[in-house]
């Protein structure tokens, strides 16, 4: 089954590639249906009443805020770990 995929890839790609690619898509399936779990979550309490507004935009602010950290200190990360340097 492989043979005809592998055919199609330029030599420069490994099995090892389609398998790194294969794992990073899965990381990012499992990230997306943890959002949207949480995300669920949160908006199910909300309509049954169990937080009180305040602390659910507190809670919206903080997702936010850590996802714009994480974005900032990402770019620097990754450069740094592709350099050569050391």
């Amino acid at each position: 089954m492989l043979g005809c995929l592998e055919d199609s890839f330029p030599p420069a790609v490994t099995k090892t590639t389609l398998y790194r690619i294969a794992g990073w898509l899965l990381r990012a399936y499992v990230a997306g249906l943890a959002i949207l779990g949480v995300y669920s979550l949160l908006w199910v309490l909300e309509i049954a009443g169990v937080f009180p507004s305040r602390w659910l935009s507190t809670a919206w602010i903080g997702i936010a805020a850590m996802g714009s950290i994480f974005l900032v200190l990402s770019f620097p990360l990754y450069y740094a770990a592709r350099s050569t340097e050391r």
